[in-house]
């Protein structure tokens, strides 16, 4: 059986696969429309922009695929190596670019994504390594205001003026007080842009953690009432004497298992207690269903969980063998019937047998009701032939 979440770390890692190519794409598309002027050459944009990050974003997206493809690392561990290496990407695009806007947009995808793993610390764990990401973006953006080079928006720096009018009237303006106004105004944009951004990621967090408490309370739901759907089906489904699947549940699956054979072999088993009635009647209807319990018991423990055990009649069993040759089938029904016979009851002092017709179904086209009847047939050769036995039609 394929693990929870492997379909959602192939998606993952599509995803990251994608993103690397897109951003590549897009680095490319905006210097050479955007960017590219005779004073701007490819050398000057191409390391810190394009190769670099191209790079690490591929070490990230083969590190990742690497590790959720390994039969030896735990899933736990493959879903923590997906998130991270979202962060990873989202942390390159906005360290090469140290743009705030571009940081709103792509620290909060990670955060939301993570809550498809439904784990409450991984959520937790991507939420801090994305304000690590805030925090050193906000130092490299930091250093860059205080060498000049962020370039300060035109409508931000004319509101700033606009509240001097009074003093530009009276004294006029230098170039000083204009420098002076310009890095106040970087500064105030930079600490604007630093709060949205642990709002924005603090807010992902916790839209990510109601979507994660919705998604576990849907899981105990679908739990709960898979839990009720065993119930019900115990109920309808199984013999309240024995467990075993009772006579509808027997003709359900045969017909089921014949019309979805295929290729496939098929056995079924049938098995009739011998004398039954004879043990009812002298020793009492109790002990005859102690021998029912016994038999009961013994089948479940020789067939295992890939078979049908059922009981469709009184003191009348019936094992359905899928992908099971016949040959196969007579030796678990053989086994049973050794060790059927070998229990010893306090209240008789011989030997309980059975009678059983095992026989695999054709490849012709075979119903459930002709293979049944052919089975109950060899039980029957096994009744006249001396009872205590097994009858294969081979």
């Amino acid at each position: 059986m394929e693990e929870k979440f492997a379909a959602a770390r192939k998606q993952f890692l599509l995803v990251l696969a994608l993103s690397t190519v897109i951003i590549a794409a897009t680095e490319l598309a905006m210097y050479l429309k955007i960017l590219k002027t005779d004073d701007f050459l490819w050398k000057d944009y191409c390391v810190g922009n394009f190769y670099v990050p191209l790079a690490i974003n591929l070490t990230v997206v083969v590190a990742t695929g690497i590790i959720i493809n390994s039969p030896n690392i735990k899933p736990v561990i493959m879903n923590y190596a997906c998130v991270i290496g979202f962060v990873a990407i989202c942390t390159v695009v906005v360290t090469a670019h140290n743009d705030y806007p571009v940081l709103l947009a792509v620290f909060v995808v990670p955060v939301l994504w993570s809550t498809v793993f439904e784990d409450k610390l991984l959520c937790s764990v991507t939420h801090v390594l994305c304000q690590i990401g805030i925090l050193q973006l906000t130092v490299s953006s930091s250093v860059l205001t205080k060498n000049g080079q962020i370039v300060v928006d035109a409508e931000d720096l004319a509101r700033s003026l606009s509240g001097k009018r009074d003093m530009i009237a009276t004294h006029g303006i230098d170039a000083d007080t204009l420098l002076d106004l310009s890095t106040n105004t970087r500064t105030n944009v930079l600490w604007l842009n630093i709060i949205l951004g642990i709002l924005l990621v603090a807010m992902a967090r916790l839209f990510g953690y109601l979507m994660l408490m919705q998604l576990q309370r849907k899981d105990t739901m679908l739990q709960s009432h898979e839990k009720d759907n065993m119930a019900l089906e115990k109920q309808l489904l199984r013999d309240q004497m024995t467990g075993l699947y009772n006579h509808t549940a027997f003709y359900e699956f045969l017909d089921r298992c014949v019309r979805m054979k295929g290729d496939e072999p098929l056995t079924l088993a049938v098995v009739d207690i011998d004398d039954f009635k004879k043990v009812n009647d002298t020793y009492g209807h109790d002990n005859g269903d102690e021998v029912i319990l016994t038999l009961s018991k013994i089948m479940q423990e020789h067939c295992g969980v890939d078979n049908y055990v059922c009981r469709y009649g009184g003191e009348e069993f019936a094992v359905i063998f899928p992908n099971s040759r016949e040959k196969e089938a007579r030796q678990v029904m053989q086994g049973i019937l050794e060790a059927f016979r070998n229990t010893h009851y306090d209240w008789h002092s011989g030997s309980i047998t059975f009678s059983c017709g095992v026989f695999q179904c054709g490849a012709y086209r075979m119903n459930a009701e002709e293979f049944f009847q052919i089975t109950d047939k060899l039980l029957y050769k096994a009744k006249h032939n001396g009872k205590n036995q097994v009858c294969g039609g081979s």
